[in-house]
Protein backbone atom coordinates (compact mmCIF):
# COMPACT_ATOMS: atom_id res chain seq x y z
CA UNK A 1 0.00 0.00 0.00
CA UNK A 2 1.22 3.49 -0.82
CA UNK A 3 0.90 6.56 1.38
CA UNK A 4 -0.03 10.14 0.43
CA UNK A 5 0.29 12.99 2.93
CA UNK A 6 -2.79 15.21 2.85
CA UNK A 7 -2.22 18.94 2.72
CA UNK A 8 -4.56 21.13 4.82
CA UNK A 9 -7.03 21.65 1.93
CA UNK A 10 -7.31 17.93 1.16
CA UNK A 11 -7.55 17.12 4.86
CA UNK A 12 -10.39 19.62 5.28
CA UNK A 13 -12.39 17.88 2.54
CA UNK A 14 -11.60 14.30 3.58
CA UNK A 15 -12.31 14.93 7.26
CA UNK A 16 -15.98 15.50 6.37
CA UNK A 17 -16.30 12.12 4.64
CA UNK A 18 -18.14 9.57 6.80
CA UNK A 19 -18.48 6.60 4.42
CA UNK A 20 -16.48 4.91 1.66
CA UNK A 21 -16.36 7.51 -1.13
CA UNK A 22 -15.23 7.68 -4.75
CA UNK A 23 -12.85 10.53 -5.55
CA UNK A 24 -13.15 11.84 -9.12
CA UNK A 25 -11.34 14.53 -11.08
CA UNK A 26 -13.09 17.49 -12.74
CA UNK A 27 -13.77 15.36 -15.85
CA UNK A 28 -15.49 12.65 -13.82
CA UNK A 29 -12.66 10.12 -14.07
CA UNK A 30 -12.19 7.91 -11.04
CA UNK A 31 -9.06 8.86 -9.09
CA UNK A 32 -9.59 6.37 -6.28
CA UNK A 33 -11.74 5.29 -3.40
CA UNK A 34 -11.31 6.80 0.04
CA UNK A 35 -12.20 4.86 3.17
CA UNK A 36 -12.26 6.96 6.33
CA UNK A 37 -10.18 5.58 9.19
CA UNK A 38 -13.24 4.87 11.31
CA UNK A 39 -14.73 2.76 8.47
CA UNK A 40 -11.55 0.78 7.88
CA UNK A 41 -11.51 -0.26 11.54
CA UNK A 42 -15.16 -1.35 11.56
CA UNK A 43 -15.56 -3.19 8.24
CA UNK A 44 -12.97 -5.80 7.26
CA UNK A 45 -12.56 -6.28 3.51
CA UNK A 46 -12.81 -10.05 3.90
CA UNK A 47 -14.86 -11.91 6.49
CA UNK A 48 -13.50 -15.45 6.84
CA UNK A 49 -16.44 -16.62 8.96
CA UNK A 50 -18.93 -15.42 6.32
CA UNK A 51 -16.93 -17.12 3.55
CA UNK A 52 -16.89 -20.39 5.48
CA UNK A 53 -20.63 -20.14 6.12
CA UNK A 54 -21.35 -19.54 2.44
CA UNK A 55 -19.03 -22.33 1.29
CA UNK A 56 -20.94 -24.77 3.50
CA UNK A 57 -24.27 -23.87 1.90
CA UNK A 58 -25.56 -26.98 0.10
CA UNK A 59 -27.72 -25.11 -2.43
CA UNK A 60 -24.66 -23.53 -4.06
CA UNK A 61 -22.51 -26.65 -4.45
CA UNK A 62 -22.72 -26.75 -8.24
CA UNK A 63 -21.63 -29.70 -10.39
CA UNK A 64 -18.31 -31.01 -11.68
CA UNK A 65 -17.27 -29.46 -14.98
CA UNK A 66 -17.08 -32.83 -16.72
CA UNK A 67 -20.82 -33.37 -15.99
CA UNK A 68 -21.67 -29.96 -17.42
CA UNK A 69 -19.66 -30.65 -20.60
CA UNK A 70 -21.35 -34.06 -20.95
CA UNK A 71 -24.78 -32.39 -20.76
CA UNK A 72 -23.75 -29.80 -23.34
CA UNK A 73 -22.44 -32.47 -25.73
CA UNK A 74 -25.68 -34.44 -25.26
CA UNK A 75 -27.73 -31.36 -26.15
CA UNK A 76 -29.22 -30.95 -22.70
CA UNK A 77 -30.53 -27.53 -21.72
CA UNK A 78 -29.12 -28.07 -18.21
Amino acid sequence: MSTITADPNMLAVLSRVIDVTEIRDASGNLVGIFTPGNQADEKPLFDLEEAERISGDERDKGRPLNEIWADIRAGSTL
